[in-house]
């Protein structure tokens, strides 16, 4: 369009791009990380929903262990999802973009700050921002902000930003709670309640655990 003399050559463009965890995680990581590592100047926003929910509830690699899904059923087999999240945020990262972070709609003066950033940079920018599903969570519609509230407050979903290589937690929980508080309000993991399966909940919360304190260690300092 600048060299078709239909835009100003000094117009500053600043390209959007949306997808969610399966067109993200999945299919087009690839496309992703082949455009941030040639550095174009773009936004890209993954609304993180934990599974392929346009489609039938699938199975993606940002849907929790243990989760049930059309393809991760729970039954006698197996209890739901086998394999722990892919963390895409910190793959983003290892790209050493300017800009990469985690919000969540409950906090919208968080997340605003966040995709102020992520349009003031200079270069590709990144923001994974979970988003209830109640198709597929089995929660009820009102209580989606609660569910998002709770993912951050157990620390399943860490808030935090990379800027120009340094980490910083943006929210840090007064009393973290147990990721079972956040479970419990979703019936895709009504089954992990079972004394058969406490287990599962008990490595899901060793998980959450040992990435927090991860992110507090790293907390303020340059990474890349």
């Amino acid at each position: 369009m600048k060299k078709k003399g239909k835009i100003a050559q000094d117009k500053d463009i600043k390209f959007l791009a949306i997808g969610g965890d399966g067109g993200t995680y999945d299919i087009g990581l690839q496309a992703l990380s082949g455009a941030l590592e040639r550095g174009h100047n773009f936004v890209y926003v993954c609304y993180d929903n934990g599974a392929y929910m346009n489609t039938g509830i699938q199975r993606s690699s940002a849907t929790p262990m243990g989760a049930a899904t059309t393809t991760s059923p729970a039954g006698t087999e197996h209890a739901g999802k086998k394999e722990w999240r892919k963390d895409l945020t910190r793959i983003v990262i290892a790209h050493n973009i300017p800009y990469a972070a985690q919000a969540s709609p409950h906090n919208w003066k968080d997340l605003e700050k966040k995709a102020a950033k992520a349009f003031g940079c200079d270069g590709p920018a990144f923001l994974n921002i979970i988003s209830p599903c109640p198709l597929g969570w089995y929660t009820k519609p009102e209580d989606s902000i609660e569910a998002a509230r709770l993912a951050v407050d157990t620390c399943y979903w860490p808030l935090y930003e990379v800027e120009n290589g340094v980490l910083k937690v943006t929210y840090k929980p007064k009393e973290k709670r147990p990721v079972e508080d956040w479970l419990k309000i979703q019936g895709r993991f009504k089954h992990l309640f079972s004394p058969e399966n406490r287990w599962l909940l008990d490595e899901t919360q060793k998980r959450i655990d040992i990435e927090w304190a991860r992110l507090q260690e790293l907390d303020g300092k340059r990474i890349f």
